[in-house]
């Protein structure tokens, strides 16, 4: 079946306004199971949505299921018609039938990136909670979307996720709506501030396991057209030492560990490096020392952690930088929104505009000498999960 770019204008749909009652159409459905060329008749047709009877196969019933792509071809009296289309919704009983609407477009707020360099992802974890991870997951994504990056944050929280609490969205669907087949990915991203795209996650990412290969292989592309608009991909994992947690940061290409100059905060992170060193990891992990006096006292802090886990753990963190002790982030939280708009000249927001540059010199990926592994993110974490 010929498949419609994402970047290419879409079908023009009020062509289904020709389309009478009773006339006979084909539709071939872009699926594995349902490869053939199968007849049905027209029910309804109106400028964006098209109502056909079952489709039929030698006498038989074909049930394809709701999410399918479909090419629906017949003749008008203004000549031949093909229209790519997508089933949206399956009606049993009597009036069974498929009602068919148009192919997902790109939402218009994303832009196509600069194609040659593969999308970076980058796991930003914790050792505990409260810590300020996923404030600074919403904030460091807005200021590297200022840096000219598109960026898209998966929220991999599976047990608290609120990315988008913190920003006062309301997302209708998350990524197990994507798995399931019910929603494309591109029906679930949600537009965040500075042109930064949420994926609400739910349980979705830990129920890669239940997919069967086909179900896996579509999964794999709507990732794969996601990255086709995103530079950076950035991961809110839970916090702790949960599988969950380890898998994602495991999963992704590099690491933010975020800590606080409290003692048990410090120790928690400590705790979650000695569990990733038993895994050996080979991406970098890049440490970040949040709400602290000043930057003497983010050194210190660096500095201690550095040594202790490249001397008793063998894994080798290096200090990204700090943001500092600042009462408008928690302003910024209340009114739910991110700090670079409303404190755009904070000492916390211009710390959170160095970690960005300071993120971006560093480069990304594993080092050249790394194991090679699946360029899928999907691939990783279905591999870690299977464990």
């Amino acid at each position: 079946m010929p498949q419609q770019r994402d970047d290419a204008p879409p079908t023009a749909v009020t062509d289904w306004a020709v389309l009478q009652p009773g006339q006979p159409v084909t539709l071939r459905a872009d699926s594995p199971l349902h490869k053939g060329v199968y007849a049905c008749s027209v029910l309804e047709a109106s400028a964006d949505r098209l109502r056909v009877s079952m489709p039929m196969d030698q006498g038989k019933i074909v049930l394809v299921p709701v999410g399918t792509p479909v090419l629906v071809q017949g003749e008008t009296p203004h000549g031949p018609l093909a229209i790519q289309a997508r089933v949206i919704d399956r009606q049993g009983g009597s009036a069974r039938s498929l009602l068919l609407g148009p192919l997902p477009q790109p939402p218009r707020y994303l832009g196509r990136r600069q194609p040659g360099t593969p999308t970076r992802t980058i796991a930003i974890t914790s050792g505990k909670g409260g810590v300020g991870k996923t404030a600074l997951v919403v904030n460091l994504a807005v200021a590297l979307s200022e840096l000219g990056q598109r960026v898209c944050v998966i929220d991999g929280d599976l047990g608290t996720a609120n990315v988008d609490i913190i920003l006062n969205l309301a997302p209708r669907w998350n990524l197990a709506h994507v798995i399931s087949g019910e929603k494309d990915i591109y029906d679930v991203l949600v537009e965040g501030p500075a042109g930064v795209v949420i994926l609400p996650g739910g349980s979705g990412l830990q129920e890669l396991t239940a997919l069967d290969d086909r179900q896996f292989a579509k999964l794999r592309n709507q990732f794969a057209r996601l990255e086709r608009y995103t530079d950076i991909l950035i991961l809110d994992t839970g916090s702790g030492l949960s599988r969950s947690v380890t898998n994602f940061i495991l999963a992704a290409d590099e690491t933010l560990m975020v800590t606080t100059p409290e003692p048990h905060a410090i120790t928690d992170a400590y705790a979650l490096l000695k569990v990733l060193a038993q895994y050996g990891p080979q991406q970098p992990i890049r440490l970040v020392v949040n709400r602290v006096r000043d930057a003497r006292e983010a050194q210190d802090i660096a500095r201690k952690m550095l040594f202790a886990s490249q001397r008793f753990l063998g894994v080798e963190l290096a200090f990204l930088g700090h943001v500092s002790e600042d009462p408008v982030v928690g302003t910024a939280i209340r009114r739910q929104q991110d700090l670079l708009s409303w404190a755009p000249r904070s000492r916390a927001a211009e710390d959170i505009r160095r970690l960005a540059s300071a993120l971006l010199e560093a480069g990304g990926g594993p080092p050249p000498d790394a194991a090679p592994r699946p360029r899928s993110l999907v691939q990783r974490l279905r591999s870690l999960f299977g464990r």
